[in-house]
């Protein structure tokens, strides 16, 4: 069976503050360039199906590719030192369909998200996020968008270190946009809330974080009469979690037919959208609304641009100039320097300092239960008279895998360390202790939520038997004094025992659902304060922990 992704992959370009570094990619693999070197410094010669990176320092390049045989590998690139990969999975890439890559480093933390075609239901894609929690790599199924054409989400990340996914799924004559978000303390997902209704098909979209946690959406949705309308909605406060989305009362722009791509970034407070529809449009809003920079017809080819910086990230789908290659169409409009370098553009309006940048952490061991897939070392294009090298796996892999290894004669400073040790035991009991505690705290407050909704159940039953009890229209008027009442013959004292009885339960019910609400508001407040104490000792911990590490095993595997 023939493959199914034979899309070609647009090339990246990769900043972090005024750093950057370019990644071309072609059907035959990926080179990736420095700013001062016409050549590139690590190349993979295998075809691809998919591919992303990410820069998290000036020398510290993140890479994972999804290869035409199904392997997803995972490679991190100092500058300074050889590249290391593992690969994560091997995936079925002959009946189903990948799409939008992202790439999240934190730390020891490794997020990778895609989306992948259901295999039975047409137009159905599935959000697949793995993440490696600095042990094991996890995998986590995060829900399915409807799309006729490509799968509509996007991921971003706040101030904090939460990430942030919105889709937008597409049901008859609406679309649908859920958010979710990973907490960054707890590494734990929530739960999805539907936070618009869209009228109309949506076909494009896109979306940003800016530096002071407002979230911004930006979508083309398809009308009746054939056009376009680019539209608009923001969360102002992404750390709430209830917080409320914002869409504009009238679209941004109104293009007709055909429609090619949207993308979207923050550049020093300003917001810049592109269109490329049958013109190239550039806008911008610097709070007084939107403003037309740049319109004319289209002829650049997209190119996906990732920024990282200390304050904000963005991923989104951009132009590459024709005339200096390497570089975004536009940089002068958003306010970019070029460097003084002729292969590569630096900007130096993004930061204005750039500190030191700490070493990375070690690349995720390579397991024995993944051998059955072969891997490839990776050749690059190298002045150097050794070729970098991939990871080795551990000694106790079976030596059976159909692991390809290029191994120089003296052996690698990484080979020659011991295995990191492992936290103080201290430490651990602690950490477990308060993991521990919030679990519990967690099942406490699910407990009380169960409680209350059966108190809330039998009161609603004591309702419903009133409303059923039928009493005649010449009943006499029913107050405490019931009992001394004389029966009518109309209705019989028998028929009244039950009222009078649910009367009582009723006044029983009441009072002790008032005390259990007193006491369960009162525990609810106790232990949202005792989650807040718990989430800032846990950090507290993993900083103390995180900076015992960089000053032991990091500095020995860098050098």
């Amino acid at each position: 069976m023939a493959f199914l992704n034979r899309t070609t992959p647009n090339s990246l370009l990769l900043t972090y503050e005024n750093e950057s570094t370019y990644l071309h990619i072609d059907s035959q693999g990926c080179a990736l360039f420095g700013k001062d070197t016409p050549e590139p410094y690590f190349r993979i010669q295998e075809p691809l199906l998919l591919a992303h990176g990410i820069m998290t320092d000036s020398e510290t390049v993140h890479l994972v590719v999804l290869k035409t045989n199904g392997e997803l590998c995972y490679t991190l690139i100092p500058r300074s030192s050889s590249p290391q990969t593992t690969l994560i999975s091997k995936l079925d890439v002959r009946t189903t369909k990948y799409r939008r890559l992202f790439l999240f480093p934190q730390g020891k933390m490794i997020h990778i998200f895609y989306a992948c075609s259901h295999q039975a239901i047409r137009d159905l894609w599935r959000i697949e996020h793995h993440f490696w929690n600095g042990a094991t790599w996890n995998s986590v199924h995060l829900g399915e968008v409807v799309h006729p054409r490509v799968p509509l989400y996007h991921v971003n990340m706040d101030r904090q270190g939460n990430l942030h996914l919105v889709t937008l799924t597409f049901q008859g004559r609406y679309s649908l946009l859920f958010t979710n978000r990973f907490n960054g303390t707890f590494h734990i997902w929530g739960s999805p809330t539907q936070a618009l209704k869209i009228s109309g098909e949506v076909i494009d979209m896109t979306a940003l974080m800016t530096s002071d946690n407002v979230h911004h959406l930006f979508w083309a949705v398809k009308t009746t009469n054939g056009q376009f309308e680019v539209r608009w909605a923001q969360q102002t406060n992404a750390l709430e979690l209830t917080g409320e989305w914002l869409p504009s009362p009238a679209p941004i722009r109104t293009l007709s037919s055909p429609w090619k791509n949207l993308g979207s970034l923050e550049v020093n407070g300003v917001i810049w959208l592109l269109i490329q529809s049958e013109e190239e449009i550039l806008l911008f809003n610097d709070g007084a609304g939107w403003r037309l920079v740049s319109t004319h017809t289209p002829f650049h080819q997209p190119l996906q641009w990732v920024h990282k910086s200390k304050r904000n990230f963005h991923q989104t789908l951009w132009l590459e100039s024709q005339v200096e290659r390497r570089t975004p169409v536009y940089y002068r409009e958003l306010g970019l320097v070029l460097s003084t370098s002729p292969q590569l553009a630096t900007f130096q309006s993004l930061s204005t300092k750039t500190s030191p940048s700490a070493p990375p952490p070690p690349v995720p061991a390579y397991y024995p239960e993944v051998s059955s897939a072969t891997y490839y070392p990776i050749s690059p294009v190298s002045t150097s008279e050794n070729p970098l090298n991939v990871n080795d796996p551990p000694k106790e892999a079976d030596p059976s895998s159909e692991v390809i290894q290029d191994i120089p004669e003296s052996p690698t400073p990484s080979q020659e360390e011991d295995p990191p040790q492992s936290q103080p035991q201290q430490e651990n009991l602690q950490l477990e202790h308060l993991i521990t505690t919030v679990t519990h705290l967690e099942q406490e407050n699910s407990n009380l939520s169960l409680t209350l909704q059966a108190i809330m159940s039998k009161f609603d039953q004591i309702l419903n038997a009133l409303s059923e009890t039928t009493i005649s229209k010449n009943d006499v008027n029913f107050s405490e004094d019931l009992k001394e009442a004389p029966a009518t013959p109309e209705v019989p004292v028998e028929e009244l025992e039950p009222f009078k009885e649910a009367m009582s339960n009723l006044e029983k019910e009441t009072q002790g659902l008032s005390q259990i609400l007193h006491k369960m508001l009162a525990k609810q407040e106790e232990n949202e304060s005792s989650l807040e104490s718990l989430g800032m000792q846990i950090c507290q911990l993993q900083e103390k922990t995180e900076s015992k590490n960089k000053g032991g095993f990091w500095n020995k595997w860098i050098t």
